[in-house]
């Protein structure tokens, strides 16, 4: 029995929780829904947002800059869609107080639509609809039903499709379609990841009813949804997938009512992504060489209900250039493709882009026997219909030469998890085996983690090897849907980037005027690229900067640090990127959003664009400088070398717009490259400079690096005169890390305590790298230069001495404690030139 009057320590430390993340920082603007989540081609409609942390919301804003909105009310808008938009998935923020808001989803359409009504909950109550219309509605509560009831003839093939998840929706949706005597024809709860999809011929004229719910019955205001009923064509994949940038193939579209389009004219059948153009134009046609009709019936060894329509496309020489009006998944960061699109259709289909000659797969290479011979480099486009089905490719290979493979699957929307094997010649012997490819670079919040093998392999000898694709989920059933790419090319290195405003929720890249904030930096490398990768900004609006930042050697995470000036006027504007890296490797970046951090796994996506916006006026700003001269008692101003076994300073400089605001300010290190170990110290009370040092370790490859100081302190809050605690950001610091001369190292014996008036002694080595033999000179020194309370008489190595011995004397006021940062540092000498530098923290308490 609970007693009254008493609060349990969990609920107590909860409550805690919640004050002190209140005081921390505005609520930054979070969009949670737009209703409805979508419009048609050429028509209007009236809008409403909902969210947190939306204070006086201003302005609607679409990622298509053809469609327009109006304020009408507190939370409404009206939007504008001419007839000319694509049909495709583009984002909408608002603009508020607090600045811009993270996006939702917004479709636009080509079909009419309608709005759900209640009540509707039960079959008798069931809202009437007519076929080929995009039903927005909403699981407001928990228990929630939906029902809708509409006239199909006999024979005619319904497509009911819901789309939640891939509106950045919380439902979980289940379809169900009943007959007019209430029997249940087909129930579905996953065609598209989470979204369903149901595809039936009616069996005779009459009435039918669908049903919409949630899985486990859930509901609020975020669990919206849009519900196709669809009699028009269908595209759901293609052979091949992919195709190569700028040529024109003939591809095969798989689907429902696609024999509607037969007797069209080519002009009226398709469009597809120009190159130059923000809008689609058409381009399909016959090889003049080798004519074939531009349609087929359904092949008969499909043994299933897809129709198939040949089309030659011509594809686009540069996906950079084309907005493609399709969801994308954070798994999908190094995916190219773009958006084709057949007029009739209401949904575009995404085709794959390689630089490669795509090759088809023969029909019969299921065995080891009869594996399809391959000439890398090459992708190849296969299909995996029976659950147990297995493909084999074989290839010639010389000694010594390293090779890539990769597979997707997942990364097209493709039902299927492949699994690739390496055999030798003989099939006696399995190789290599690549499986799902797991990366720790986004985390949860930002996944790029899927289910498409990737791998390298070096060839042991020349001769023959094969290769086995199958699917590790194929199940009992045959399905065409089951396609897939694979590739097999020499070690090419290339990277793709995802740029994400730096929360660990939904958010937007806001600036405070004199103020800084990040992006995260994700990096996928592929095959072999290792190099340092920068990443520079282009056409910044005024007032606003953005430095450039490394991504070092191997290094996959960086900060992007964006500031505004004290004078930045108010805009929403994009911020334009490009990246570069010294290998000359191709490179892609694209933007991207947390969608969902309510459930147990983020969920996340890729946008069309990196738009900013700039806010209020920050009340502290930080400045970091990397240390790149130091002074020496014996060499004067040295121009400071970083080089892997040395320490990299940073001096920060604090400054307050409120002079009463004195707190102290506590800094450490975020971004850094993953072998460099962070550090943290204390600014104190009315102090405005401090030190921050990291030492890069011995391994540390050379390169270029940037990373970012964070620092946290109280501030006085101008509408509630009360301490509020802050986060704020320094500029980038960018460094580079050369070769080494010798790395400095504190013998492990040493002490690590000295009282006042002690003299102790410090062993050290100075191993010599890189045929390095003249002279090392070595002080103990502090970010300062100046070591307070300890004296030291520097020693000088010669020739070959690589082991040396510091005596250190403790004055008799030396500061109590730990010494932050204080370090042995030597100078490597060059014809009397102090060239090399080289350090290592010490570790040393001061005792009374």
């Amino acid at each position: 029995m609970k007693r009254p009057g008493r609060v349990s320590l969990f609920a107590l430390l909860f409550l805690i929780q919640v004050l002190a993340s209140a005081l921390t920082a505005a609520t930054p603007p979070v969009l949670n829904s737009v209703f409805p989540s979508g419009g048609q081609q050429g028509s209007s409609l009236e809008l409403k947002v909902a969210g947190t942390g939306l204070d006086e919301v201003s302005r609607l804003i679409c990622s298509h800059p053809e469609i327009s909105t109006e304020k009408i009310s507190k939370d409404q808008f009206r939007v504008s869609i001419p007839a000319s938009v694509p049909v495709g998935t583009y984002d909408l923020r608002v603009l508020c107080r607090n600045g811009l808001s993270s996006p939702r989803s917004f479709v636009v359409g080509n079909r009419s639509e309608v709005l759900e009504s209640e009540p509707n909950e039960t079959r008798k109550s069931a809202q009437a609809v007519s076929l080929d219309v995009s039903i927005n509605g909403c699981v407001s509560q928990k228990g929630d039903v939906d029902v809708y009831r509409f006239q199909a003839s006999q024979g005619q093939r319904v497509v009911l499709e819901c789309r939640a998840e891939r509106i950045d929706s919380s439902l979980n949706a289940i379809l169900e379609v009943f007959d007019s005597s209430g029997r249940r024809l087909a129930v579905n709860r996953g065609f598209f990841g989470n979204d369903p999809l149901i595809s039936f011929r009616a069996p005779g004229d009459g009435q039918y009813k669908v049903k919409v719910f949630d899985l486990v019955y859930s509901g609020s205001t975020n669990h919206f949804y849009r519900l196709d009923i669809d009699t028009g064509p269908r595209m759901l994949f293609t052979i091949p997938p992919v195709i190569q940038k700028g040529e024109t193939t003939q591809v095969s579209i798989f689907g429902w009512n696609l024999n509607s389009l037969k007797n069209r004219s080519e002009q009226q059948l398709a469009q597809v992504e120009a190159v130059e153009a923000a809008r689609r134009s058409l381009e399909l046609g016959e090889d003049s060489k080798n004519r074939q009709p531009l349609l087929t019936q359904s092949s008969p060894t499909m043994g299933n209900t897809f129709e198939r329509l040949d089309l030659t496309i011509k594809a686009p020489a540069d996906s950079d250039s084309i907005p493609v009006p399709l969801r994308r998944g954070s798994e999908q960061t190094d995916l190219e493709s773009f958006a084709f699109q057949l007029e009739e259709s209401h949904v575009p289909q995404s085709i794959s882009l390689t630089d490669l000659p795509v090759v088809l797969e023969q029909e019969e290479h299921q065995t080891a026997q009869t594996a399809q011979q391959l000439a890398y480099p090459t992708e190849v486009s296969g299909q995996l219909i029976a659950g147990d089905e297995q493909d084999w490719y074989a290839f010639q290979a010389r000694r010594g030469e390293v090779l890539w493979f990769e597979a997707w699957g997942q990364r097209i929307n493709s039902p299927v998890d492949l699994d690739v094997s390496l055999l030798d010649g003989s099939d006696q012997k399995v190789l290599a085996r690549f499986t799902d490819h797991i990366s720790d670079n986004g985390g949860r919040q930002f996944s790029l983690n899927h289910l498409d093998p990737v791998g390298k392999w070096v060839v042991p000898e020349d001769g023959r090897y094969l290769i086995m694709v199958r699917n590790l989920r194929g199940g009992l059933d045959d399905d065409p849907r089951r396609v897939y790419r694979f590739s097999l090319r020499r070690q090419e290195p290339e990277f793709h980037l995802a740029v994400v405003p730096h929360h660990q929720k939904q958010a937007s890249l806001n600036i405070e005027r004199g103020g800084r904030t990040l992006l995260d930096v994700y990096a996928i490398r592929k095959r072999g690229m290792e190099d340092s990768i920068r990443i520079s900004a282009l056409n910044l609006p005024p007032g606003i900067e953005c430095p450039d930042v490394w991504l070092g050697p191997n290094t996959k995470r960086a900060l992007l640090t964006v500031s505004a000036s004290e004078s930045a006027p108010a805009f929403v504007e994009n911020l334009q990127l490009k990246v570069s890296s010294a290998q000359g490797a191709n490179g892609r970046i694209s933007g991207g959003t947390l969608v969902r951090t309510d459930l147990p796994n983020t969920t996340s996506r890729l946008t069309t664009a990196i738009p900013l916006a700039v806010t209020n006026t920050a009340p502290v700003k930080i400045t970091a400088n990397p240390q790149l001269t130091r002074k020496h008692d014996l060499f004067g101003e040295m121009k400071l070398r970083h080089a892997p076994g040395s320490v990299l300073d940073v001096a920060v400089q604090v400054d307050r717009r409120d002079l009463s605001d004195q707190a102290e300010v506590k800094l450490q290190g975020v971004g850094l490259p993953q072998m460099i170990q962070n550090q943290s110290t204390v600014i104190p009370a009315g102090v405005n400079k401090g030190y921050l040092s990291f030492y890069l370790p011995p391994y540390l490859p050379e390169g270029h690096y940037t990373l970012t100081i964070q620092a946290e302190t109280e501030v006085t809050n101008p509408e509630s005169k009360k301490k509020t605690s802050v986060k704020l950001f320094s500029n980038p610091v960018s460094f580079e890390v050369k070769p080494a001369a010798f790395v400095v190292a504190v013998d492990t014996g040493a002490p690590r305590k000295i009282r006042r008036g002690e003299t102790i002694q410090v062993k050290y080595s100075a191993r010599r790298m890189n045929g390095f033999i003249s002279k090392i000179h070595t002080e103990l020194e502090a970010p300062a230069v100046k070591v307070d309370g300890l004296r030291v008489r520097g020693v000088t190595f010669v020739g070959q001495t690589e082991e040396g011995t510091l005596q250190i004397i403790a004055n008799d006021d030396a500061p109590l404690g730990r010494q932050a940062f204080i370090r042995l540092s030597a100078v490597g000498v060059v014809e009397d030139q102090a060239v090399y530098q080289g350090s290592c923290f010490l570790d040393l308490e001061i005792t009374d």
